[in-house]
């Protein structure tokens, strides 16, 4: 599926956090397979909630474990359904 949401996160993803999508899935582990940082956390944080309007802690960001855990955390936060 592919939606504002959705695109918005890719858009972060490939333009805050200078990753490849090519090889991205909703299983993508955020750290482990994506090498994100506490800093791409920070910035991500802040790319989330003036890109989607959603607010998220770090911790909240951190606690999600893959693009997938992510995508459903804003969704949720932003009150829209998968």
């Amino acid at each position: 599926m592919s939606d504002h949401i959705t695109e918005a996160l890719h858009g972060i993803l490939t333009e805050d956090l200078d990753l490849a999508l090519g090889d991205v899935t909703r299983d993508s582990r955020l750290i482990d397979d994506l090498g994100l940082d506490s800093v791409a956390f920070a910035i991500g944080v802040v790319a989330i909630e003036e890109r989607l309007g959603v607010k998220l802690s770090e911790r909240e960001l951190f606690e999600s474990k893959t693009v997938g855990d992510l995508e459903d955390l804003i969704r949720a936060k932003a009150g829209t359904p998968a």
